[in-house]
This record gives C-alpha cells, sequence and structure tokens, in this order.
C-alpha cells in the first residue's frame, strides 16, 4: 500500500499592456499544490490536494473581482482551495472508477482541461468511469455536476453549477494512426449562453517521412448544436487540420482550426476547455465572436534531449517554442489580426524550472493591440 506526496510551488511575474485601457498590468503571484495519494487498499485509494495562491509584490492589475479596472485583466486570484478529493476504485478488471473533485485533461484540451497555466486550476465536481476491458478501445464516460473555475470561490462566476454528460471512445493504435470520437454534452446552469452539445472526431499520428524525418498529422471534424437552456439555437462546425514534420528535437507544424459560425448569431465554443493553448497566448479568443474564427498559424518547436553532457548539459531538457497566427472570421470575411508567441521552459536542477513567455496581438478589426510578458520560476516534487 504505497501512496505518494507531492508539492508544486510557482512564482510568477505578468506583465500586460493593453491599448485601450489607460494603465499597464503587473501582477506577482506564488501558487502551492500540495497533495497526497493513499496506495491501493482492497481496490480502493483516495486522494487530496490543497491550493493556495497568494499576491506578493506589484498588485497592479484586474483579477476580475479586486475593482481595478483601469488595468488589464490577470486571471490570478487570492484564493486557498480544495483543489482535488476523491476516491478511485480498480475492483472490477478492466474499469477503472472515480468520484469526487478531480482534474480532467482530455484530449489536446480543446474541450475540456485543468487550465493548468493560470495559478488556479479548473477542477471538476463529479464521477467518471474509464473502461480498458473492450478490445482495441479505452472507452470514458464522466459526469460533471459542478466546474470549480479558475475565477476562485469569491468570484460570483467562480463555479458553474452543471449537468455535462462526456462520453469518449479512443482505439488502439492502427496502422494510419489513432482514431477517437466524443459526445460532449455541456448544460451549464448559471452560465447558459455557452451551454452546447458537439458531436465529433479525429485521426492522429506520425509516420516516418525518410532519414531522420517524421510525418505527424490530426484531422478533427465536429459539429455543434446548442443545449439546454441556450438562448440562442445555432448549429456550428469545428475543424482542425495539422500538418508537421520532425527531426531530431525540431519540429515544424503547419495548423488551421475554424470555429465555425451560424450566420453570425453565435458561434462554436468551449467553455470548459484549457484554452490559453489556443488561438494564442494572449488569450484575445478565450470566447470567440459570433462570426466565429478562422486562426491559420504555424509552429516551430526546438526540445534539447536530456542528459546532453558536456558544457551545455545546463541546457538539457530546454523546450523553446515560436508561434504566428492569422486570424480571420468565419463568416462576414473580417480580419481579426495577427499575433506572435514565443515560450521557453528550462529544468533546473533538484526539482526546479525557469520559464518565460510573450505574446503580441496586433488588432485589425477586433478588440485591441495586446502585449504580454510573463516570468516564472517553479519547484516540483
Amino acid at each position: 500500500m504505497n501512496g505518494r506526496f507531492w508539492t508544486d510551488t510557482r512564482y510568477r511575474y505578468e506583465y500586460v499592456d493593453q491599448a485601450n485601457l489607460p494603465k499597464d498590468a503587473r501582477a506577482s503571484t506564488v501558487r502551492n499544490k500540495t497533495g497526497v495519494e493513499s496506495g491501493f487498499f482492497h481496490g480502493f485509494r483516495a486522494g487530496v490536494e490543497g491550493e493556495f495562491v497568494v499576491e506578493i509584490g506589484p498588485d497592479d492589475f484586474n483579477n476580475t473581482i479586486n475593482g481595478r479596472t483601469q488595468y488589464p485583466v490577470v486571471v490570478d486570484v487570492e484564493s486557498a482551495e480544495v483543489d482535488q478529493a476523491y476516491l478511485e476504485s480498480l475492483s472490477i478488471p478492466g474499469v477503472a472508477l472515480l468520484g469526487g473533485r478531480y482534474l480532467e485533461n482530455l484530449d489536446n484540451l480543446r474541450y475540456v482541461g485543468s487550465v493548468a497555466w493560470r495559478q488556479n486550476d479548473q477542477t471538476f465536481d463529479g464521477a467518471k468511469a474509464t473502461v480498458t476491458a473492450l478490445p482495441g478501445v479505452t472507452l470514458l464516460y464522466a459526469y460533471i455536476g459542478n466546474v470549480n473555475r479558475i475565477f476562485s470561490d469569491d468570484s460570483p462566476v467562480g463555479n458553474i453549477h452543471s449537468n455535462v454528460h462526456l462520453m469518449h471512445l479512443e482505439s488502439k493504435e492502427l496502422s494510419f494512426g489513432t482514431l477517437t470520437a466524443y459526445t460532449y454534452l455541456m448544460d451549464l446552469y448559471n452560465l447558459d449562453r455557452l451551454s452546447n452539445a458537439s458531436y465529433g472526431g479525429f485521426l492522429k499520428g506520425s509516420k516516418p517521412a525518410g532519414g531522420t524525418l517524421k510525418y505527424n498529422y490530426r484531422f478533427e471534424y465536429a459539429h455543434q448544436t446548442s443545449y439546454g437552456d441556450a438562448p440562442v439555437d445555432y448549429d456550428a462546425d469545428y475543424v482542425r487540420v495539422e500538418q508537421g514534420l520532425t527531426t531530431g528535437g525540431l519540429t515544424g507544424t503547419l495548423i488551421y482550426e475554424l470555429l465555425g459560425s451560424d450566420n453570425g448569431f453565435a458561434a462554436f465554443q468551449t467553455p470548459l476547455a484549457t484554452g490559453h493553448i489556443f488561438n494564442g497566448f494572449a488569450d484575445v479568443f478565450l470566447v470567440i465572436p459570433p462570426t466565429g474564427l478562422q486562426d491559420f498559424y504555424g509552429e516551430l518547436k526546438y526540445k534539447v534531449a536530456a542528459n546532453t553532457g558536456g558544457p551545455f548539459s545546463y541546457f538539457d531538457g530546454l523546450l523553446l517554442l515560436a508561434q504566428y497566427h492569422e486570424f480571420r472570421s468565419a463568416v462576414q470575411d473580417l480580419d481579426y489580426g495577427s499575433e506572435f508567441d514565443f515560450y521557453a521552459y528550462l529544468p533546473l536542477r533538484s526539482g526546479f524550472y525557469a520559464e518565460a513567455k510573450y505574446a503580441n496581438y496586433q488588432a485589425d478589426t477586433y478588440f485591441t493591440d495586446v502585449e504580454k510578458v510573463i516570468f516564472g520560476l517553479g519547484y516540483q516534487y
């Protein structure tokens, strides 16, 4: 009955210059997550995690509940919360059952994620079953009765009472890749305008492309409709196409993503996603405008191998990532603007790490210019 203990502390400084606001934001915060999980005993185990966020140093920013609306928003709110508290069972062969408060990160986080980039995680109250007993497939069903959002319990929008059903079927690795089908039904009681039902699937994989080259691909399609008490009846489509090449630690990828619109009245939405990693690090498109969104972008990523030795071993595990986005509407042919993003992550010794991020959104017909500079230092055990 071996359990585990973990702690994760992260300091972050975030600067935001938003052209339509009189002052620039400067946020300095520290977050700690500490948890413990028991080993399995008679097929059951339990876990609990606390999360604590405090402001230190500059606090010139709008955290959404402090009333400092002259500053840009940085959603890192001081809080002390139970992040996870769950009971898990493996008593049935090939079936894992979990209930309570837990993290959920599905696929590439486009629909459901923990928003781990922000200091306060998004977690879910509910239950899920993961079935691996069926030949060649993994089946997930999850029910969510409450969403604990990144805004904290002190915010009037910090919790979404909900009736969410997630159904997800993934194949084993096939000769042409991995197939996944999903149905996500999201009835969000106190966020009705974003209630939706999405039905879709994708194929992803990688293949040798000669020499050291590897070809990576993803083709995804989904259809979304209004659901529950959504105030507008709509239908919208989603498309994501990724084409990339990898050699050694270098990967280049071209991506097209469409979040469609129903004639400009309502657009495809993913309200429980880790939205920060999609459509630019400036977070301009966390909620998709009614005219929808087309994102044409390229990404270049390089990762240094671990344990290289020699005089440059201090850079072992270094990750560098750059993106350039061109944004357009899905209908009405609007040019929203463009964005350049950069991210660097460096593992240090003894569980420490450092990271930096830069985002520069240049507006055209949507929103306003936004520039962000972010530095972080963390420790994980």
